[in-house]
């Protein structure tokens, strides 16, 4: 029993093993860009290209500034592709985010698994334009290192058209980046991993072979 039990976990663990890229340009909280929230800029965005042996965004995330006032922000995160000028199609809606605005925060967004195509851009953002009027928080957002995945930030004064970031061009890109986390996931089990699975699966067979003779 205690060896089936160990077998069993070696082999979750071996699958769990999948090779991760991250890209994280955050050198600790900086205020830049502002005023993100109600009823000023309702889009802000960071163009990446997603690296070379991925095949999904498993997570992402964005570093906050301090609060310019005014309460929570109700905000939406997205992924989207990139046609050159504006947003193309919607990959990922989070939903409603009631971000606190308190500042110096990271806004998660985890269990994404959005699928990517290495090299192609893609833009992650912030809106509030699904709930624009809902909440009257402003805050900047912390500005990150230069990475070259991280293509610059953009952004639209849409007000409350989601529509329209993919119908009209956006400003930007520009520089600094905003400080932004991404978590992509290969698909594959790294080579280690995959000496785990077989002993595990093997462990497993000759478990089977003895019982069943």
């Amino acid at each position: 029993m205690k060896k089936s039990l160990f077998l069993a976990a070696l082999l979750l663990f071996a699958v769990s093993g999948f090779a991760d890229t991250i890209i994280n340009n955050f050198n600790g909280y900086s205020d830049y860009w502002h005023p993100y929230g109600y009823p000023n800029t309702a889009t802000y965005g960071e163009l990446f290209t997603a690296p070379s042996g991925v095949s999904n965004l498993s997570s992402f995330g964005f570093y906050m500034g301090d609060s310019l006032g005014g309460g929570n922000i109700l905000t939406g995160a997205y992924i989207a592709t990139w046609n050159g000028s504006e947003a193309g199609t919607l990959l990922y809606d989070s939903g409603q985010i009631n971000y606190d605005n308190v500042g110096n925060e990271f806004i998660n967004v985890s269990n994404a698994n959005v699928a990517v195509t290495p090299g192609s851009q893609y833009v992650m953002f912030l809106s509030i334009s699904k709930y624009y009027g809902q909440s009257g928080g402003t805050t900047y957002v912390s500005q990150g290192g230069t990475n070259p995945n991280l293509n610059g930030f953009v952004y639209n004064n849409n007000s409350g058209d989601f529509n329209s970031l993919f119908t009209t061009a956006w400003s930007g890109p520009l520089t600094p980046d905003w400080a932004v986390n991404l978590d992509f996931n290969s698909g594959v089990p790294e080579p280690g991993s995959l000496v785990l699975m077989g002993s595990g699966v093997l462990g497993l067979a000759g478990m089977l072979r003895r019982k069943l003779f």
